[in-house]
């Protein structure tokens, strides 16, 4: 029962509004791209893709993520659909249906909005010659940032275990999102407090100076110079620790659940 429901959500998830957004999602890094070629030097590839994953796409990051899919869920929250599945389909097998749903489809266009960026600027763009990269001197430097260490692996190899980094985050705070859904009456503080979360969080590790910390740096640590790779895990362990604690509330709670 539990794969044909999921079988059943996810060909619901694919209607023509979502698919459009997805596709919007995924072009956020081109358009980044167009807007950088003339504008910055670049010697390495990989200086490039740092930069198309920048700027726009970790100040929206919350918002992006959770435009993939909760609108959907929200949307059948609203028009009472949910109540209407209890007699083919028992409420919690339902609901964890579309957790997952949720989770996969927004770990996979993140996933491929940052790796499809990076093998563009690898694969792709080298056949167009759009970039014009700088001779690099005896005196030139490529930043190292954060993750960096996995370039001694090959650039892809880099590329994609970055990807699955902020994929795994993404789904974290999609979940995050989710679970209020289902605890909080007001949907459009559900929504916020994951993007509230993350830039509080970013303000208050400038604050006490320590911006290594933050999700911003670690999630897109392109703003800071190279970490040890344990500073990361300080923003995700904690947003992990206040999403299992929603949820162990929500079960508690599990008769008022906004469905």
């Amino acid at each position: 029962m539990l794969a044909n429901q999921l079988f059943v959500e996810f060909k619901r998830a694919f209607t023509i509004r979502n698919i459009l957004i997805w596709m919007i999602i995924l072009f956020i890094p081109v358009f980044r791209f167009f807007m950088i070629i003339g504008s910055y030097e670049f010697f390495v590839p990989i200086e490039v893709f740092q930069e198309m994953v920048s700027g726009i796409i970790p100040l929206l990051f919350p918002a992006i993520i959770i435009a993939i899919y909760l609108p959907t869920f929200l949307e059948e929250q609203r028009n009472n659909f949910i109540q209407y599945t209890r007699p083919r389909i028992p409420l919690n097998m339902y609901l964890l249906c579309k957790g997952i749903v949720n989770a996969v489809l927004t770990g996979l266009i993140i996933f491929l909005l940052v790796f499809g960026s990076c093998v563009f600027v690898l694969y792709v763009e080298p056949n167009f010659d759009l970039v014009s990269y700088a001779f690099m001197d005896q005196n030139a430097t490529v930043p190292d940032f954060t993750f960096s260490q996995f370039l001694s692996y090959g650039d892809l190899t880099y590329g994609l275990i970055y990807a699955i980094w902020v994929s795994i985050n993404a789904v974290l705070f999609s979940t995050f999102a989710f679970v209020l859904l289902l605890t909080l009456n007001n949907s459009f503080v559900a929504l916020s407090a994951p993007f509230l979360y993350y830039h509080v969080f970013n303000f208050v590790s400038g604050v006490l100076g320590r911006p290594q910390f933050s999700p911003l740096s670690t999630i897109f640590p392109f703003n800071i110079i190279e970490q040890p790779l344990w500073t990361v895990l300080i923003p995700f362990v904690t947003l992990l620790v206040a999403i299992l604690a929603v949820y162990i509330y929500s079960i508690h709670k599990r008769e008022e659940w906004v469905i």
